[in-house]
């Protein structure tokens, strides 16, 4: 039997409560372990957080200019939520947030959009409109959250409570 993992996430919603779980399961033999997880068109990011680019004008969007800005783009319900926590774990709402990552690579804007998608401008990136676009591309439509290394980590279930206070409020639960 070789190392083996399996990598599984689940959202639930009931009311305002949302619980996201990220469950690993390593198998191991002889006391050797290893952790296999998917893997995309870009290499690992490091773990630097984004740091605004420097703008006169940096600022942090509200959770309902984020949401309002993501619905706009098409993302609803659930998809809503993600999308909202995923830019806050990501930007923190800063869309002039900037992060050099160690591949080389650059994140920016509100999703931490990765300089990789060449089909999005930096200045696309740095537009939260084009921004929620884009990352409703990425995401095919809010179904897969992959590409961000934050979902990867958890780090935007924190902010999904908000998020999802924010859509019942705006009369749009998921």
């Amino acid at each position: 039997m070789t190392p083996q993992s399996l990598g599984m996430r689940v959202l639930c919603t009931a009311g305002a409560l949302v619980l996201g779980i990220t469950l690993v399961v390593t198998a191991a033999l002889g006391g050797a372990s290893a952790t296999v997880g998917l893997s995309g068109a870009v290499p690992p990011a490091t773990s630097t957080p984004a740091t605004p680019a420097p703008s006169a004008e940096a600022s942090e969007l509200s959770v309902g200019e984020i949401g309002s800005f993501a619905a706009k783009a098409g993302f609803s319900g659930t998809s809503l939520a993600m999308a909202i926590a995923v830019a806050l774990a990501e930007s923190n709402g800063n869309p002039d947030a900037t992060d050099f990552d160690g591949n080389g690579t650059v994140d920016s804007g509100l999703w931490q959009i990765n300089s990789v998608h060449t089909q999005f401008s930096p200045a696309c990136d740095y537009d939260p409109l084009c921004a929620a676009e884009a990352a409703f591309s990425i995401s095919a439509g809010g179904t897969d959250w992959e590409p961000w290394v934050t979902y990867q980590h958890g780090a935007e279930i924190p902010f999904l409570p908000e998020a999802t206070a924010y859509i019942e409020s705006a009369g749009s639960a998921p």
